[in-house]
Parts: C-alpha cells; structure tokens; sequence
C-alpha cells in the first residue's frame, strides 16, 4: 500500500498530535510506502499535500484530524480521485461518526485499506461569488452559524459543551432573519432562526441536525426553523442531541438537488466559515471515496 498520511497536530487540543505520532509508529512495521505531511500552517500543509499528490499515486489519504481537515483536503481528494481514510483526532468528528470510524481502534482503522473497499459519498458544492467550496457534511446559515463562529474562538475547550456554551451565550440577543430559500426552484420566504443543508446526519460533535440524511442518495435536507423567541429556542435545542426535534412544530424540512439562500447572515459548512449569503448549493458530479466500518470490515 502507497499512502499518504496528512496529520493535524493541532486537532482535539493537540490529540491531532497524539494519535498522528501512533500511526506513524503502527506504519512503521510494515512495507507500506509512506508519505508524511505535518506542517506548521493550514496553508503549508495543504500546498505539502497538494504538491505529493502531484507528483506521486497514492492508494489512499490517511487524514489525522477533525472535519475542518477534511473539509480543506477535499479539493485535493477530489483532483487526485483519492481514497479518503479518516482517523477522527478533532473537536466534533461529525464526518467519522457518520462513516462510523469514531471510536474505533486505530489498529483497525488502518487495515481499513487492506481488507475491504471504499463506498462512494456525495460532494456537495457552494457557489459564492465567483468562487465554488465542496463540502460533505452539514452547511448552517442564522443561529446556527454564529454559534459555530464563536465555538470555534473557545479554544480551550474541547467537545460539543462548546457548542451548548456558544448557543447559551448568543441566544439571548439573537433575532430571526429574513430568509429567500430557493429549492429546486420553489421559492420559500419568511423570518427564520436558521436554515441548514445537510448532506450528513450530525454537526457540533454528534448533533443530530439532521438524522433522516444520507451520504450517498443524491439529494440534500433542508431545515427551516421558524421564528421564535429565545425561551423557546432553548427548550427546543436539547432535542437536537437525540434527533426528536423533527417533530415540533417550528421545525420543517424539505428535500432537493438545487438549493440558493440569500438572507443578512453568513455560511458555515463541516464547521469551517464559507462567505456570506446570498449562495447556492448543489450536489456535485464528482464522488467521495471514503472507508467506512460496516458488519463486512468488523
């Protein structure tokens, strides 16, 4: 096997570190060929990575770190058709949930490549400007992205209490927005809380955003949660850890392939800041390959 293992030393509050010098110790028996890339920067690693993947064909990209990294490798994993291998070392690790790697033993993870084949997830793509982002996992816009704004400035604590201690200190000030949602050519407008797209089930470590998405169906969940006043925001927001919001009735969901947003607020998608609305988002023609851990590869 030829990989190429990109490390986040400073993901999980330095687990990125931590789990990234045992993989190179496990990687270190064998007669794998080897490729290392843990730079000081975003930017150096992924020019590092950028430049390997150029120049060499991997089998797969071994990826130590949390959503944010794999957000920013995707570009990459797409232009070299790469096999993507996560081993979850973030904050959240929405992405390693869904595929089902989070929690398991890096030992395990590692024959991933050896003992069974990647299954094959949606791209979806944002269209900002003169200027197109993929994404693979949730995109938030309104409440929802302020909060992950400022979970992200807490750098001292790690885990989804960031995104419950983000969302107790922005609800109280937060007032709903003006939304246009456009989907599939049906236009939606009204004052919202937030409006998220969901191409996987779970953001902020294992919130069930959106637990009825699929990776792999071609098609994108849209949530709309109407205008309501803090009090009732909060009572509603505990309900997201188990996936039972659904069923309120300030919650609604749609389904469809092309979806614009325009609305005085900004984007997030994977956890990482995109631009501000207006934007459009669709599911792109290309396909993610990624190991994942079913009852075939246990």
């Amino acid at each position: 096997m030829k990989a190429l293992v990109v490390i986040n030393p400073k993901a999980g509050g330095g687990k990125g570190l931590t789990l990234g010098n045992k993989v190179r110790s496990l990687l270190a028996s064998g007669s794998d060929q080897i490729s290392y890339v843990q730079a000081t920067s975003l930017e150096a690693c992924l020019s590092e990575a950028s430049a390997l993947c150029s120049e060499n064909t991997f089998d797969v990209l071994v990826c130590v770190g949390g959503d944010g990294l794999i957000h920013d490798l995707l570009p990459i994993l797409i232009g070299a058709n790469l096999p993507l291998l996560v081993i979850p070392a973030g904050t959240g690790n929405d992405f390693a949930r869904t595929l089902g790697v989070y929690g398991k033993k890096i030992e395990s993870l590692l024959e991933l490549p050896r003992r069974s084949k990647p299954i094959e997830i949606d791209i979806c793509e944002i269209v900002h400007g003169n200027s197109g982002t993929p994404f693979v996992q949730i995109l938030s816009t309104g409440f929802d992205s302020i909060v992950n704004e400022r979970a992200n400035e807490m750098r001292l604590i790690r885990g989804k209490i960031k995104y419950v201690l983000a969302v107790l200190e922005k609800v109280w000030k937060f007032r709903a927005i003006d939304f246009r949602v456009t989907i599939d050519g049906i236009v939606l407008e009204q004052r919202a809380m937030l409006v998220c797209v969901a191409n996987g089930t779970s953001y902020g470590g294992g919130m069930k955003i959106a637990p009825h998405a699929k990776h792999d169906d071609g098609i994108l969940d849209i949530m709309i949660v109407d205008r309501v006043n803090p009090f009732r925001l909060l009572l509603v927001f505990p309900r997201v850890f188990f996936g039972t919001h659904v069923k309120h009735p300030r919650v609604h969901f749609f389904t469809g392939k092309e979806i614009q947003i325009s609305g005085d607020t900004v984007a997030f998608a994977d956890g990482e800041r995109i631009a501000k609305l207006p934007i459009s988002i669709s599911v792109a023609s290309q396909k993610l390959a990624a190991f994942t851990i079913s009852a075939h590869t246990v």
